[in-house]
């Protein structure tokens, strides 16, 4: 049971992360610090969170305000200033049809000083000290790229807890683009 509330906390605090950098990023941006949106993914966290196990979901609330920041601060260096309505792309696979659910859809972004428009982004959020990345992660992006025919970034922010430093996290950002059926690394 104790292992299902970590998975849970962990789906929900990824989920509020996501969620409050959106918001962040509405029409009333320059209104909006970093500290709002931590405490509007801090909110949403602990409001889905109060049935499950209050030591897991405290212990796994620690790394929320590091990760918006860290969000938010990536995004604004993309040069990503508002995202278009996420639209459901659905696919048909082995004569079943399923819909799918981009992240984000950043109207224009750059990397590597090249422009994209309208291309899917998805967040992952991972305390992986390996700072792998996961096939099926890479596989649900080739998805999104066969059926939106542009390309898809691949976010990932890996977190680690600082040694000898309580509550105290150092998030690493990890990117990767799939496009054209082939997955590159860049740096921004």
């Amino acid at each position: 049971m104790k292992q299902l509330n970590k998975s849970l906390t962990c789906m929900i605090r990824g989920k509020s992360v996501e969620e409050a950098i959106r918001f962040s990023f509405m029409a009333h941006k320059e209104k909006l610090s970093i500290p709002a949106a931590q405490n509007y993914a801090n909110d949403l966290y602990y409001l889905r969170t109060r049935h499950l196990l209050a030591s897991v979901v405290k212990f796994n609330a620690r790394p929320i305000n590091i990760l918006v920041k860290t969000g938010i601060n990536i995004f604004t260096k993309m040069g990503i200033k508002s995202f278009k309505n996420t639209e459901s792309y659905e696919l048909n696979n082995n004569n079943r049809s399923f819909y799918i659910f981009p992240d984000f859809v950043p109207k224009k972004l750059v990397i590597e000083k090249k422009k994209i428009n309208n291309c899917c982004l998805e967040l992952k959020i991972s305390s992986d000290k390996k700072q792998r990345i996961s096939k099926k992660h890479i596989l649900q992006c080739y998805r999104y790229s066969t059926k939106s025919r542009k390309p898809v970034i691949l976010l990932y922010l890996f977190f680690l807890k600082k040694p000898k430093k309580i509550g105290i996290y150092e998030v690493s950002p990890k990117f990767f683009i799939i496009s054209n059926d082939r997955l590159s690394k860049f740096e921004i």
